[in-house]
């Protein structure tokens, strides 16, 4: 909590001073990233939900799901 707390106060200290280079670095406008990429619009869906559906079945191989608690009940 205090590390929270800490990061939250210099956060707020150094936010007028920190923010306009980033932001001068960082500005592309109103731009999103088939536009970036000079790539169809459904291409940039389609393979992010490839990519999605290939994270889910490496986590299932991996057997990597959630630890249960004393309240909660496994479905398997």
């Amino acid at each position: 909590m205090l590390g929270f707390l800490t990061g939250a106060l210099i956060f707020g200290l150094t936010y007028q001073h920190v923010f306009p280079q980033i932001s001068k670095l960082a500005n592309f406008g109103s731009v999103v990233l088939p536009d970036l990429w000079n790539i169809n619009p459904y291409l940039t869906v389609l393979a992010f939900a490839l990519m999605s559906l290939v994270l889910f079945y490496l986590i299932d191989r991996a057997g990597l799901k959630r630890k249960y608690t004393d309240g909660d009940e496994e479905e398997d």
